[in-house]
């Protein structure tokens, strides 16, 4: 892994389920060893699983690493239009398979004495506003958080570096209904407002993206590679995605491929393509699904990143936990 030259700040948005764990973990190691990320904030949202369950799983994570020096805020806490809260799927009602980790004799009672008293939006203004033009978003959950910031802050439109985005789709594929991925689902209209009111550039990658022929890991490879790795993070993530990828032969942390076309750009991306995209809100089978011009008769607004390279995602796997 060879350093990238630009310095980047970075605001991490998640709903902390098991893949942005991985993801956490992998943007906690690029900044210690490849020197030119710095991650500002962790703004925490709905999705996954409650915001409360978020702080914990977020927490959590920062502590098995001893950074917990990088401030949490607290974010969203249901869609801009409430749906119903979907819990106790893949990632379990708890966001991390439902193992109990939360210790009363080691953590505390209060999640509020975790979290800034700040709210998730108003960190996002004033950071953008601090470093204009050099923020990058990484966003891994429903966006309601930026949707929220860039409506009520509207000076910051133009200030914001890049937004990188797990979610949506480009080839009408689903995975939480027949062709709407999760994030986008949970919360349309405030996807559909980041891809209407943002000029800065918006890097997606999508729900195909984590599928072949992209990508395909074994769940094999995930457990050799990572069954004996000396971290406490990883061992946790071990108890995790066994329970999570118990029916599955394929290991899919979507959050953590994000970040890692993120942090290596150059090697990891395969093939992407530029479009104009909006997200479908009213329709009665598609609602969330995300929409592109194939006609081409309006001006590009998101690059999507459309394959991978396996190995060199494996790469940046191991990177995350064994660097």
């Amino acid at each position: 892994m060879t350093k990238e030259t630009a310095e980047k700040y970075v605001i991490f948005d998640t709903d902390m389920g098991c893949d942005d764990a991985w993801a956490l973990q992998m943007m906690l190691k690029a900044e210690k060893h490849l020197k030119n990320l710095k991650l500002l904030a962790i703004t925490i949202v709905n999705g996954n699983t409650t915001v409360e369950n978020a702080i914990k799983n977020t927490y959590r994570i920062l502590d098995g690493l001893d950074r917990t020096d990088i401030p949490m805020y607290k974010g969203a806490t249901e869609a801009i239009i409430p749906g119903t809260l979907r819990v106790g799927s893949f990632h379990g009602a708890n966001g991390f398979s439902d193992v109990e980790f939360w210790h009363p004799n080691v953590y505390p009672n209060d999640i509020n004495t975790l979290v800034q008293r700040q709210h998730a939006v108003e960190i996002i203004r004033d950071l953008v506003l601090e470093h204009p033009h050099k923020i990058s978003l990484i966003c891994l959950g429903p966006l309601t958080n930026i949707a929220l910031a860039i409506k009520t802050y509207p000076q910051i439109r133009d200030k914001i570096g890049d937004v990188y985005i797990m979610g949506g789709n480009f080839k009408g594929i689903g995975n939480e209904t027949s062709c709407a991925e999760f994030n986008f689902y949970m919360d349309p209209e405030a996807a559909h407002i980041v891809f209407d009111l943002l000029n800065c550039p918006i890097i997606i990658l999508p729900w195909e993206c984590c599928l072949p022929p992209s990508i395909d890991i074994s769940w094999e490879w995930r457990i050799k590679t990572f069954a004996d790795v000396d971290c406490k993070n990883i061992q946790l993530l071990n108890e995790i995605d066994r329970i999570a990828y118990r029916n599955c032969s394929s290991f899919l942390p979507c959050d953590a491929f994000l970040t890692a076309v993120f942090v290596f750009p150059e090697k990891c991306i395969q093939t992407k393509s530029q479009h104009h995209a909006t997200i479908e809100l009213q329709g009665f089978h598609t609602r969330g699904q995300m929409v592109l011009d194939h006609k081409q008769r309006n001006k590009h607004n998101v690059t999507i990143i459309e394959t991978v390279y396996e190995e060199e995602v494996k790469k940046a796997l191991y990177f995350t936990a064994t660097s």
